[in-house]
């Protein structure tokens, strides 16, 4: 099991914080993620500082949460790409393993495959112009009109994409999937999951989880976080992080630092 902390910058403080809890795997964001723009994007002497104190380290990055690649609006799907470009750029020299994102919405499209298609073409376009060692990470969603909630969606994206599991792969929230509507409840999670992602042929994208619980019921469709242990999905993380093909990935636990303490304690007091 590899536990991993969400962290806000300075990046400079993140390689001690992770060592104080004996952690060595996190997740950052590069930038304000509420804005388009460069506002808190780390001045160079804060990345300097992170790059010689971070050897050893597993990290990831977290996108603008106003990202929308498929927007009808050129605005916001140009200023989504744009920021995305800038962080895996930014990402790649920090020496990150990538950056995870929400894809989009539906909204504004005649329909769903309308959404994905358009969706895929600007992602392509982001692809295509990232820097040398950049990974885009797909994340799974669960509320409203949101794209990726299921897997099929985020593996028809992949597959039009068409770039290679290391310039494009996969995160996933236990959260999302538990409320999108795939039962995560039961001693079986891990391997269902695991061959409903080998039936879309991702499962060797996945790089990492956002190891949350839910605080709403399977199919809520409410994006709510709770500590692992402590909401509708309970024991059935256990399955997951015991799953051989999930074992030794890194498990983000998107909580406070005392509540992913104690999300930890869980996890290893459960034999996870």
């Amino acid at each position: 099991m590899r536990p991993a902390l969400h962290i806000d910058p300075p990046l400079a403080a993140i390689p001690e914080l992770l060592r104080r809890d004996g952690v060595d795997a996190f997740q950052t964001t590069l930038r304000n993620p509420q804005r388009f723009g460069k506002e808190g994007i780390p001045d160079p002497d804060d990345q300097a500082a992170f790059r010689a104190a971070a050897h050893g380290l597993w990290g990831i990055a977290h996108g603008t949460l106003l990202m929308n690649l498929a927007s009808p609006d050129g605005r916001i799907r140009n200023a989504s790409a744009s920021s995305l470009v800038g962080d895996l750029q930014l990402a790649a020299q920090l020496g990150l393993a990538g950056v995870c994102f929400h894809i989009g919405y539906a909204k504004g499209h005649p329909s769903l495959d309308a959404a994905l298609d358009a969706a895929a073409r600007k992602l392509g376009q982001v692809v295509a112009s990232m820097s040398a060692g950049a990974c885009a990470v797909i994340e799974n969603s669960c509320e409203g009109t949101e794209l990726g909630k299921e897997i099929s969606e985020i593996a028809r994206v992949i597959r039009t994409v068409g770039a290679p599991r290391e310039r494009l792969a996969v995160l996933i929230d236990t959260c999302h999937l538990h409320a999108a509507g795939f039962d995560l409840t039961n001693t079986d999670a891990g391997r269902r999951l695991a061959d409903a992602l080998d039936a879309e042929g991702i499962l060797d994208r996945v790089i990492a989880f956002h190891l949350n619980d839910s605080q709403g019921p399977c199919g809520c469709k409410r994006d709510r976080h709770a500590v692992p242990g402590e909401g509708t999905i309970g024991d059935g993380l256990l399955s997951i992080v015991r799953h051989p093909a999930f074992v030794d990935l890194p498990l983000i636990l998107e909580l406070s630092i005392d509540d992913a303490r104690r999300g930890i304690t869980y996890l290893k007091s459960a034999g996870g």
